[in-house]
């Protein structure tokens, strides 16, 4: 494990662990939640999400223009990886899946810088995967926009069900760590 992955597992188990009683979003209970956000939206977090990240992105798809997935998890992950691919060099796209269409202007369910071609490759990311109720819905979203999308990276993969759910759907997750991992 390097330097940093090992950082960020040390920062995932001091600020995005937590044990008890709770309903996961997929409608699971779980004596463990996940909170990635709790350490994405610290600088050392989202710096380090972003670049090991990154280095995730180029390994699944290094011609892949593009970063997205559903609000609000993946909003500081698409932020984090785009800066440490302009940091590197690279020009990655962040873009923003939204719940429900905006509701004035474009009324568009995702949103894009300009620079971003249609039928673009992006990668959907998401913080947290157990389902992957809600990276389908991400990568859905971006095929109907005319994006291709073959590929998924995630903070953490629960382990429940997430990763077959996106191979069903043709799209290979790459994970940062597994909860088991985590949870050692």
């Amino acid at each position: 494990m390097t330097d940093r992955r090992r950082r960020l597992a040390e920062l995932l188990r001091t600020h995005s662990l937590r044990d008890g009683d709770f309903t996961l979003a997929s409608g699971q209970r779980s004596s463990v939640y996940v909170d990635v956000k709790s350490t994405s939206l610290t600088g050392e977090g989202a710096s380090l999400i972003g670049s090991l990240l990154f280095d995730l992105f180029l390994q699944a798809d290094p011609e892949a223009q593009g970063i997205g997935g559903l609000t609000l998890g993946a909003d500081p992950l698409v932020t984090a990886i785009s800066l440490a691919a302009h940091h590197k060099g690279h020009d990655i796209a962040a873009l923003i899946v939204r719940k429900e269409p905006k509701g004035h202007g474009t009324e568009r369910f995702v949103e894009a810088p300009p620079t971003i071609p249609e039928g673009a490759t992006v990668i959907v990311v998401d913080d947290v995967i157990t389902t992957a109720g809600s990276t389908c819905t991400a990568l859905q979203r971006l095929r109907a926009e005319g994006f291709v999308v073959e590929h998924a990276l995630c903070v953490v993969d629960r382990e429940a069900g997430g990763r077959q759910a996106l191979e069903n759907e043709g799209v290979q997750l790459h994970a940062l760590f597994s909860l088991s991992e985590l949870r050692k």
